[in-house]
């Protein structure tokens, strides 16, 4: 029979092995620490954090917004394309353009490739299915895109046609290969933004993309490695590098290793239980440093993160967008895209070097 007094002390060493135990998996689950004690601790972080060089040819998305401008102004020397954001399939299914003169003066100055983007306006459904299906509709924005691109001697055209009806899929298809046969014609590249995939779902916001057929009509398929956690969603990181292998490993099963084109963010989330606010890399920085709270890298995850009252925030660094470049270019692809310019930590331009 045990004494009382070993009874108690086993206990006592079993408490402790349970809490070194929760504490190792909560270390397990946050990542790793950034260094901090202060604000300017943290910013020295991120200011000396060891970086690689990656050469890529590189696709930045840039909003008419003087920060974003500013940004690509800034570093155009880095950029293999520029696309402009802006131009619209306005709510009457009238195309509306949109490019900022400073982006394409700069771009030439560089010999940057400028491919404006244009969306349907709020990503509308009904007016996405409009676009593709409605003849007049679909006709006439074909036109104006053709006129636009070739009147202004911009180098193609980038599709961003988002929540699509998935029954529309088969139309979508022949829509692009109907603008991609008239801007070829001209010598034009033409572009498409398609939502991260891992298998060919065809249903919901994804559904209506088919990854075989956009890869076959277009020149580059822009895939978007971000929002696996969005707005709307719980919180968590942003676009993470297991499914970020998991996309590009599918993409390459269904479209020519040439033509991809993989989307990484540069941005952040700010959420309150399912409810997210996007957040610049210079923002989600602030936030840390005013509520004076920890910050972890997540090595799994590739993006940093911390959590402050009742808010949870994950926001990528340059060292986030070195390790998902790292992992696209290991699979053999060497074209990254990034939403967006003017949003970034600084320091991502030490990462990116423009592939001749």
């Amino acid at each position: 029979m045990q004494k009382p007094g070993s009874r108690m002390v086993l206990t006592l060493a079993i408490l402790i092995i349970m809490v070194v135990y929760v504490s190792l998996l909560m270390v397990q689950r946050a990542g790793r620490r950034v260094p901090q004690g202060n604000s300017s601790s943290i910013e020295e972080y991120f200011k000396t954090v060891p970086l690689e060089k990656l050469e890529v040819k590189f696709f930045g998305w840039v909003t008419p917004d003087d920060e974003s401008i500013n940004s690509f102004l800034a570093y155009a020397d880095k950029f293999t394309w520029v696309s402009p954001t802006g131009s619209i399939v306005n709510e009457h299914g009238v195309f509306t353009p949109r490019v900022d003169s400073r982006i394409v003066e700069a771009a030439r100055r560089s010999n940057v490739s400028v491919v404006p983007l244009v969306a349907n306006s709020g990503f509308d459904r009904s007016l996405a299915h409009r676009i593709l299906t409605d003849p007049e509709v679909r006709r006439r924005t074909i036109e104006d895109i053709v006129s636009f691109v070739v009147e202004n001697n911009f180098s193609g055209i980038n599709i961003d046609y988002e929540n699509i009806p998935p029954e529309d899929r088969s139309a979508l298809n022949s829509y692009m290969r109907e603008l991609a046969s008239i801007l070829h014609s001209h010598g034009k590249i033409v572009t498409i933004d398609v939502s991260g995939k891992t298998w060919d779902d065809t249903s919901g916001w994804g559904g209506a993309w088919d990854y075989r057929a956009l890869g076959e009509a277009c020149d580059y398929v822009c895939i978007m490695c971000y929002d696996y956690h969005w707005s709307g969603s719980e919180a968590g990181p942003i676009g993470p590098l297991d499914w970020l292998r998991e996309v590009v490993k599918y993409a390459l099963s269904t479209i020519p290793r040439e033509k991809i084109v993989i989307g990484i963010p540069f941005y952040g989330y700010r959420w309150l239980g399912r409810n997210g606010v996007g957040l610049t890399f210079k923002q989600a920085l602030e936030t840390a440093k005013s509520v004076n709270t920890l910050v972890f890298f997540s090595e799994k995850d590739g993006e940093y993160h911390y959590s402050y009252d009742s808010y949870e925030v994950w926001f990528q660094g340059a060292k986030s967008v070195e390790l998902k470049i790292s992992t696209v270019l290991s699979h053999g692809i060497d074209k990254i895209a990034a939403w967006r310019v003017g949003q970034e930590d600084p320091r991502v331009w030490e990462v990116i070097s423009r592939k001749p």
